[in-house]
């Protein structure tokens, strides 16, 4: 590579490196929102999180390299309104938002939004507004449509409001007669139905990708 190359990729890492520039901020700080639907109604008890992350520039290499991430949590209440209070050099010197989290988060309902950087409004606002609106998910509308028709406490229906829509449905023989099997690969889990009770589970280890043919 010629040193004009090398200087522009150089220049181009350093421009990059600048619009992710880390902050130390030491001054409290509150991050404070509402969290909505589509339809415009709160969203209640779900989880808001920010995620600080120390940043080390490495400058032989120019990127930075983590060195740990701390962070700090809540849930909105049930008018959808949250409020996080914290001191942002606590957590790290990089900020992302999050409007989800691996429990707590409807993911059967509502599509998992993206995290958003705040680090650089943590820098210029003492007071940070961050509103959100949940999308649902495309297959809300027939998971609302299935609990409707095997009803909302019934052992299908838990399951359809806990999983969503099984990723295959089938038909399988037991001692006990034909079973329905639902199977969701993604969660490691399968459920047998004789008529509309619950008789089996069977959890295995998670399969990405694809539902394995029949």
């Amino acid at each position: 590579m010629s040193r004009f190359w090398k200087l522009v990729r150089t220049g181009f890492l350093g421009f990059l490196l600048v619009g992710c520039a880390t902050a130390e901020i030491q001054e409290g700080r509150t991050v404070t929102g509402r969290v909505t639907d589509e339809s415009g109604g709160p969203v209640a008890n779900t989880p808001v999180l920010i995620i600080g992350q120390s940043l080390d520039l490495v400058t032989t290499r120019m990127e930075y390299q983590e060195r740990g991430r701390k962070e700090t949590r809540t849930r909105t209440d049930a008018q959808g309104q949250y409020r996080l209070e914290f001191i942002p050099t606590n957590l790290g010197n990089y900020f992302y938002l999050f409007f989800y989290d691996k429990t707590g988060f409807d993911r059967v309902k509502y599509r998992q939004p993206e995290p958003l950087d705040i680090t650089r409004l943590l820098a210029e606002k003492r007071t940070v507004t961050m509103n959100q609106v949940l999308q649902f998910q495309q297959s809300w509308p027939e998971v609302q449509r299935q609990i409707a028709f095997y009803g909302a406490n019934s052992d299908r229906g838990t399951i359809l409001r806990q999983h969503g829509l099984p990723e295959k449905r089938e038909s399988s023989r037991s001692d006990a007669g034909m079973a329905d099997v639902w199977w969701y690969y993604a969660e490691g889990v399968a459920y047998w139905f004789s008529g509309d009770t619950l008789t089996r589970t069977q959890q295995f280890t998670p399969v990405q990708g694809p539902a394995p043919p029949k």
